[in-house]
């Protein structure tokens, strides 16, 4: 099984805050298997990443795959409807790795603490994202 920093640190986010949602997961399945990730695969990277694993390193990650991260980070802490404050603590770790500062991540996520239940889709979201990551 190769290794999926991406996949790893959307596990590690969603258990974060010491219970793995199930809509979390099946999110997290379907960013795996729209990146032709094995569902075995997958199912096997839910199963070893445990929270507290360090965050892998991201430099060779291309422009596009960041935004992409960032942007599946957003979308699998508001899932469950509730942003919680480990889940922030962690996208902002995450997100000081990619490159990014913290405004961005308040940028990225303050239409979910504002409305939760609003929609909001992944190509809004990696288009915000585009505007904070500087090369």
């Amino acid at each position: 099984m190769e290794d999926n920093p991406h996949l790893n640190i959307l596990v590690q986010l969603a258990k974060v805050d010491g219970e793995t949602d199930d809509a979390e997961l099946e999110l997290i399945r379907q960013i795996g298997i729209s990146s032709n990730v094995d569902p075995e695969d997958i199912d096997a990277i839910i199963a070893k990443t445990a929270a507290e694993d360090t965050i892998p390193s991201l430099e060779h990650l291309s422009k596009k795959e960041k935004i992409e991260l960032m942007a599946n980070l957003v979308l699998v802490m508001k899932i469950d409807g509730r942003v919680h404050k480990e889940e922030m603590k962690f996208c902002l770790k995450v997100l000081k790795k990619l490159g990014y500062d913290e405004d961005a991540l308040f940028d990225l996520v303050s239409t979910t603490l504002v409305d939760p239940e609003m929609e909001i889709t992944k190509e809004d979201i990696q288009r915000r994202a585009e505007r904070y990551l500087t090369d």
